[in-house]
């Protein structure tokens, strides 16, 4: 015999195959746009949040530093005469640097008894948006005109989870020809500003030319 069952039966059945349980299933969550913590890599275009170059610095001058200054000279090839009187002066050297758009400009203003030294950097990498790839995007070049009035290409960027600023002056032909590179970051609590400089001689064989500047805030 045939036995027909309901549909109240039939849901029933269901009902204890499904253990009782009739709620519909979730909806899907909605996909989120999730905002990087960091940018990727170590070429960023930006600053560290907390990372603000902007101030009034002038130099610290020791006995230690005038001599690193002046082998820093020497191995420029200066000649003793102007190493002597570049040695003497450079404790009236200040910058003003003026940060801004997240870090991605850096306007600095150097001065000393040679004058003033005005120009502005652009940093190119990742951002909280875009991922730098070295073998995809390009390097962002500005052109300007360095304290020895030659005209250079300059590129920027942020490294070191974007506490440290890297800069590099290419294709000078002064010193014989090389790279100067810059290396800028904050120590004792932001009240200290470090620029690691060094050249880059394009001549195999030539030792590169180092120097510290340590700067503490003055306004």
């Amino acid at each position: 015999a045939i036995v027909e069952q309901s549909s109240e039966s039939n849901t029933q059945l269901k009902d204890e195959i499904d253990g009782g349980d009739t709620s519909s299933a979730p909806e899907p969550s909605e996909s989120k746009h999730v905002t990087a913590l960091l940018p990727s890599g170590n070429r960023w275009a930006i600053s560290a949040p907390d990372v603000d170059l902007s101030a009034t610095w002038k130099i610290v001058v020791s006995d230690e530093f005038k001599k690193a200054y002046d082998l820093y000279l020497k191995n420029l090839g200066q000649p003793s005469i102007v190493r002597s009187i570049a040695v003497s002066i450079v404790e009236l050297t200040t910058e003003e640097i003026t940060q801004s758009d997240k870090g991605r400009s850096l306007c600095i203003k150097g001065k000393n008894l040679r004058g003033v030294w005005d120009r502005t950097l652009v940093a190119s990498g990742s951002d909280y948006e875009n991922d730098f790839d070295e073998t995809l995007h390009e390097h962002t070049f500005v052109d300007l005109v360095t304290a020895d009035k030659e005209r250079v290409k300059a590129e920027a960027w942020w490294e070191d989870n974007g506490t440290v600023h890297r800069s590099y002056l290419r294709g000078g032909k002064k010193y014989g020809g090389g790279d100067f590179e810059s290396r800028r970051y904050l120590e004792n609590d932001g009240n200290t500003l470090i620029c690691e400089s060094t050249f880059h001689p394009k001549e195999e064989g030539t030792e590169p030319a180092v120097i510290k500047w340590t700067f503490n805030r003055a306004g």
